[in-house]
């Protein structure tokens, strides 16, 4: 059984928030990561855990044409909007609805270290992308270069106790993970690159909303309740609060690039 049932669920719970509030932060990695894959005009790219379509909009701007798979139906709704023609489906992450050889891009954004079985879903990319295409796979960057460690703490201290043996948020952002990762799945890694991206809010409220959204402070929230994942994520963001009441938050991201 793969993740999609209960990612998709806790995603979809306040998908345009996120959308709104968020996604936006991650458009420079987005850019970074397909103009170190190759894209060019024509381009067949495939985003799993697509969420709400940015990168496939950055995609489609860059001459691509764009394929998506998210596990939250809410997100996907608003992926059709900002990508209008795309193929966007709902699915499962280690069971991707596409034929074989069929992609020169295959990008997960902060998605395939999350699948029940990361080295099948990287195995899955693998499998639909065409010989020689590209697989990029991004994770976050060192946790003392993202300000936003304190945040992603908080919320670990109201969520449910993980299964045994189970990797933390970072495990991946040491050199030489995610290149071992990849190995696992059948991949050829061709060299690892960080970005740094900058998060803001303009206010306390929308910070909150902001940060509420993503799947893992949903989860939270279930666990522990709204007002306590509030609290926590107030206490968190406080030393990040400019003087005009704004929030910033820079953030160091890690992607890999390999051959297939």
């Amino acid at each position: 059984m793969g993740s999609a049932q209960v990612q998709g669920e806790l995603w979809g719970a306040r998908a345009r928030d996120w959308a709104d509030l968020q996604e936006a932060s991650f458009r420079p990695l987005y850019e970074a990561a397909f103009d170190a894959a190759g894209i060019v005009k024509g381009s067949a790219v495939l985003d799993v855990g697509c969420g709400a379509g940015l990168a496939l909009r950055v995609a489609v701007e860059k001459g691509a044409t764009a394929s998506g798979l998210d596990a939250a139906a809410n997100l996907v709704e608003v992926a059709r909007e900002r990508a209008p023609g795309a193929d966007i489906r709902v699915g499962e992450i280690e069971e991707l609805p596409f034929a074989d050889r069929t992609f020169d891009i295959v990008s997960g954004f902060n998605s395939f270290q999350y699948a029940a079985n990361p080295v099948q879903a990287l195995a899955e990319a693998r499998r639909a992308a065409k010989p020689d295409a590209r697989v990029v796979i991004a994770v976050w960057g060192a946790a003392d270069k993202c300000e936003l460690a304190p945040y992603i703490a908080a919320l670990g201290k109201l969520l449910p106790p993980p299964p045994p043996g189970a990797a933390g948020p970072f495990a991946l952002s040491a050199p030489g993970a995610l290149e071992t990762l990849v190995g696992k799945a059948g991949l050829h890694p061709d060299g690892a690159r960080t970005i740094v991206t900058t998060m803001t809010f303009p206010d306390d409220d929308t910070m909150v909303r902001g940060m509420i959204a993503p799947g893992v402070a949903e989860r939270a929230v279930r666990h522990s309740g709204e007002a306590a994942v509030i609290q926590g994520i107030r206490n968190a963001a406080a030393p990040y609060r400019q003087a005009d009441a704004s929030y910033r938050f820079s953030n160091e991201w890690r992607f890999l690039v390999s051959r297939v």
